[in-house]
């Protein structure tokens, strides 16, 4: 093992993903440093992302935000489509980007040739859980590594501590059942691979196990290969602390509301850690995370390795927040027995429930589910749902099952504010210097606090004459250049040298100030020194075309990319290859002679409750 290797760190980022605008949007206000997104073509999930025409725009919009973007390039790339490839690497770097994420060494080596200056990101696909991992992407010309999700935070203490490369992890999101995302089985199975952005969800399908032959019954752990959502808001503090250089939240496929309540979570958890200060995100806070996507929330791997606490096997999508256990269902109403988050967000019209019978249902039958008409606390402690006419089939819901909340109106609510904000949320902080002498110009230089190295200077068009009565001063100054309005600078600090007694009208200061954010501005958006495509040459034929998948790994069309997953019953069928699980692999599960097999796919609900993004991953 190398030798340690101190060094002292910067505040690391909050990363967020983006499926489309609206994603990338709400990351902005909701204060990621980075995003990270896909093209049409060569990134791991192949039915969300941005075209290579809308690249520089995409860029543009984060960098006048003082934001990062980092494409993922991040699957493998056969011979055929080097050409293509090189092409994609080039317009990448000429839109600006700030790096590209990988998997495949060859990638990495021909990024190097094509946009030496473009940054190399060595993707959570690479399987790195060692320095010596770490020292091997280096070598490649990688600048930072994400870490395999399997490991724990002594695991990457230790790696942090033998190497001054970048690290980063995965910090929230859904989990692979395969080693750190390299799935083999959809592959396998029907040629669509996983590590092609084709993943056909094999892992979130029910499975029967054989033990030695015989059918074992597995009650309500149908989901055998489908791991649990990581959260790790309560390690934030650990995390930092070990020197972690960027928190990733996985999440491309999911839409923007979950993007922005994730992503402002994690960034006031950080901003919290790093002044040393406590965290104060309440329980309700909490609940809100687990409702806007869940399949149950957990450190898991960071805490080290448990494999029961990573896949429960109840279900293989978002459930939400398990709000009661029903006790009685009556002609027009259920009673149900409420959990403490009932206590801390009350069941009120307009929530999505789903009653859960996992342990009696077969996964080929429909769940029940609808909204609430009427939710009223009784004496006894009980709650009474009524829902409206029809809406129910009363018939299918017995005592004993769970009552998840689905969907929640009030998450869409906390939501909106970082969707279509009428003014920037997030503002770049600015501070000014400025320089003031009678005989001379006003001279202010403005520079970004978060990037120094963006500086413009602005100077009076006519030089400062005595002042009759108040000359100028810091408190003018801070109120002329505060006025920062619709534009997403805010102003810092003001600085000012003063020679003699100089008067400066305020119509000036008002000009000056327009003019340093529009230079600002034009300096975040300005775009590198074009590159050409190295030309490469494809010594090997397109390989020739897999067979179609069987039955149960095939997928209607992908919903659009710029919108939000499709509304569809409480829980649609599996499998789903819309929704955002990563790719994952089938590993034997062995208990004596030991086989597992992919039950029948389930089918439709027929419940009428809408569950947003109930098949994001």
């Amino acid at each position: 093992m190398p030798q340690s290797v101190p060094i002292a760190r910067p505040k690391p980022e909050i990363m967020s993903p983006a499926g489309y605008w609206p994603q990338l949007q709400a990351a902005i206000e909701a204060g990621a440093d980075s995003v990270y997104f896909g093209l049409k073509h060569f990134t791991a999930r192949a039915k969300v992302g941005f075209s290579l025409s809308e690249l520089p725009r995409v860029m543009r919009t984060l960098h006048q935000r003082g934001v990062k973007g980092f494409v993922t390039f991040n699957t493998l790339v056969f011979d055929h489509e080097l050409p293509d490839a090189a092409s994609a690497l080039a317009s990448i770097a000429n839109a600006g980007a700030d790096a590209i994420i990988v998997q495949d060494l060859g990638i990495a080596a021909l990024a190097r040739r094509i946009a030496p200056r473009l940054p190399i990101h060595g993707s959570t696909q690479m399987s790195i859980t060692s320095a010596e991992g770490v020292q091997l992407a280096q070598s490649l010309g990688v600048c930072r590594v994400v870490l395999a999700r399997e490991l724990s935070l002594d695991d990457i203490r230790k790696i942090r501590a033998a190497t001054r490369c970048e690290l980063e992890i995965f910090v929230h999101g859904a989990l692979c059942v395969s080693y750190s995302g390299q799935c083999f089985s959809s592959e396998a199975w029907g040629g669509r691979s996983a590590n092609r952005g084709q993943c056909a969800q094999a892992c979130r399908l029910p499975y029967e196990l054989l033990v030695d032959g015989v059918l074992k019954p597995l009650a309500e752990a149908r989901y055998l290969l489908s791991p649990g959502d990581l959260y790790a808001l309560h390690q934030i503090p650990e995390i930092l602390d070990i020197g972690i250089d960027s928190l990733k939240i996985e999440g491309r496929y999911k839409d923007a509301e979950y993007v922005a309540l994730v992503t402002q979570a994690y960034r006031k958890a950080v901003d919290e850690a790093w002044a040393r200060r406590p965290p104060t995100i309440t329980p309700r806070e909490e609940l809100q995370l687990e409702q806007v996507f869940s399949r149950g929330l957990g450190p898991f791997f960071l805490n080290g390795t448990d494999h029961q606490a990573v896949v429960a096997g109840r279900t293989p999508r978002h459930c939400g927040v398990l709000m009661g256990r029903v006790t009685r269902v009556q002609d027009n109403s259920v009673l149900i027995e409420p959990t403490a988050a009932n206590h801390l967000s009350p069941l009120k019209p307009g929530d999505g429930l789903v009653f859960d019978a996992a342990a009696r249902r077969s996964p080929e039958e429909p769940e029940e589910g609808g909204r609430v008409f009427q939710a009223e606390p009784r004496r006894d402690g009980k709650w009474e749902l009524r829902f409206a006419n029809r809406a129910i089939g009363f018939s299918r819901i017995r005592p004993g099952d769970l009552v998840w909340r689905s969907s929640d109106p009030d998450t869409a609510k906390a939501a909106r504010p970082f969707l279509l904000p009428p003014t920037p949320l997030r503002r770049q902080p600015v501070q000014v210097q400025v320089r003031a002498s009678e005989g001379a110009p006003l001279v202010a230089e403005w520079s970004l606090v978060g990037q120094p190295d963006i500086r413009v200077t602005t100077v009076s068009p006519d030089i400062l004459g005595p002042a009759r009565q108040q000359a100028i001063s810091v408190p003018q100054l801070e109120d002329q250049f505060g006025r920062l309005g619709s534009v997403p600078y805010q102003l810092a600090a003001v600085e000012l040298e003063v020679n003699g007694n100089p008067f400066v009208q305020a119509s000036v200061l008002n000009q000056m100030r327009r003019d340093a954010v529009e230079q600002l501005q034009s300096l975040q958006s300005r775009t590198p020194t074009p590159v050409s495509p190295v030309p490469t040459h494809s010594p090997h034929p397109k390989p020739r075309q897999s067979h179609p998948l069987p039955p149960q790994l095939t997928s209607s069309s992908a919903p659009p990319n710029n919108s939000k997953p499709p509304s569809n019953p409480a829980r649609p069928p599996l499998p789903s290859t819309t929704s955002n699980s990563t790719a994952c692999a089938l590993p034997s599960i062995s208990s004596g002679s030991t086989a597992s097999k992919p039950a029948s796919p389930a089918r439709a609900s027929s419940s009428r409750m809408n569950s947003a993004s109930s098949t994001s991953c």
